[in-house]
């Protein structure tokens, strides 16, 4: 760990009287957002140095936020990693949790968000080119949770959830220390209310926030467009399933209510420019605090949430530990759950998609043989075709169906 690197990790573990302030801090989530995307840090890869300095960075910010340890090992949760390229190397998950009170102690509710990220870039030859920030994707989401944690010493005399802190490993490669967490659970999996996955929260525009899974329990959409309305006047685009393809699906394959929180897709994702300086204090307070008043809403509700599958409960989300890899195509969707098929709100540059024409605004309602009516059809269309296959793409574009060929490709590492 460089000296720069760590005293960026001292100083924002020093100062004990912010955690008191009430509402998030919007200089500390930037600041642990820079620290987390730092070059020091390589881009967090999974079984790399910077993954491991940036898990005992969230335990050092655990720790401030008085949470108490609750992993295997102190603070973490160590697991190996599976797939061809990670088979057996050694990840955590690192855990923290405020103790439940009362009647409704032995309930839970999790908040979590991935640390890892994809590490270092290669060119053609292997050499080092670069490394991945990943400020937005997902160190935003880490700094979120643990801005959370700090307020969530409330209500000392009432009855309440035990609340569960939890910063993932193996995310980018399937989804694997969700999984993890999820098959080895510190308390039985039937008495986990709700998990709240905060992935990508720090890019804010136009007050448009996406929340997918509010269909996982009857009682999600009301509390969450309630707390909306009173106060924080997002522009809510709202998904009723749960399948987009982050931590959260693991719980939800699991019967377990999910929501998760999003600001929306971006050209900068998965790419050298998703850089820390890009993401908003201020507005990453405000989804901060909106995580917040959900998890404190749900945390000291008397009645449980009445869990609804929404979709096949088949789990969609690429992996390199068993099933096949999804193929690329370069598609940035929309989020929206009002058209028929998938929105793009644009396509990632030197992608498939762009090379074959396809641009924001398009509707996407067929690969191949599979009929696309949702992102979950078209998760499951991209891990149907192989890389190098060329595919028919079927679009609506100003109201009119149209079609294109299309070379799939590996994801650029």
């Amino acid at each position: 760990m460089t000296s720069k690197f760590l005293s960026l990790l001292l100083l924002l573990s020093a100062s004990p009287s912010w955690a008191q302030a009430g509402a998030p801090d919007p200089l500390r989530l930037v600041e642990r957002v820079r620290a987390l995307a730092d070059e020091s840090l390589g881009g967090r890869g999974n079984g790399l140095p910077g993954a491991a300095a940036a898990a005992d960075s969230v335990a050092v910010w655990f720790s401030a936020a008085a949470l108490v340890p609750a992993g295997e090992d102190g603070w973490f949760q160590p697991f190996s990693l599976g797939g061809e390229e990670h088979q057996g190397q050694p990840a955590r998950n690192v855990v923290g949790l405020v103790p439940g009170r009362g009647a409704l102690a032995d309930r839970h509710v999790v908040i979590g968000a991935h640390y890892d990220h994809l590490g270092l870039r290669s060119d053609d030859e292997g050499r080092p080119a670069g490394f991945y920030p990943g400020a937005e994707d997902n160190a935003s989401g880490v700094a979120a949770i643990c801005e959370i944690a700090s307020l969530a010493v409330y209500d000392e005399a009432a009855d309440r959830r035990t609340l569960w802190f939890v910063a993932f490993a193996g995310e980018e490669i399937g989804l694997q220390g969700s999984r993890w967490f999820v098959d080895h659970a510190p308390f039985p999996i039937s008495s986990l209310d709700l998990m709240v996955n905060l992935d990508s929260v720090g890019r804010l525009r136009s007050e448009r926030l996406y929340i997918g899974g509010v269909g996982t329990a009857a009682e999600l959409r009301g509390i969450v467009t309630s707390l909306n309305d009173s106060g924080f006047g997002f522009d809510l685009q709202i998904s009723e399933g749960g399948w987009d393809a982050s931590d959260h699906v693991s719980f939800n394959t699991s019967g377990i209510p999910v929501l998760f929180l999003f600001t929306g897709p971006h050209p900068q994702y998965h790419s050298l420019d998703d850089r820390w300086d890009l993401v908003e204090g201020g507005p990453l307070a405000r989804v901060t605090a909106f995580a917040a008043a959900i998890l404190r809403e749900v945390a000291l509700r008397p009645d449980p949430l009445s869990y609804k599958a929404v979709g096949d409960l088949t789990p969609t989300a690429p992996t390199e530990g068993g099933r096949k890899k999804r193929a690329w195509l370069g598609t940035i969707p929309d989020f929206v759950d009002d058209v028929q098929g998938v929105k793009l709100a644009g396509v990632m540059p030197g992608s498939p998609a762009e090379e074959a024409g396809l641009l924001a605004g398009d509707v996407v309602v067929g690969v191949g043989e599979v009929t696309i009516g949702s992102l979950q059809d078209l998760t499951v269309a991209l891990q149907t075709h192989g890389e190098g296959e060329t595919v028919a793409v079927v679009f609506v574009r100003d109201g009119e169906r149209r079609d294109l060929r299309v070379t799939l490709r590996p994801r650029p590492r």
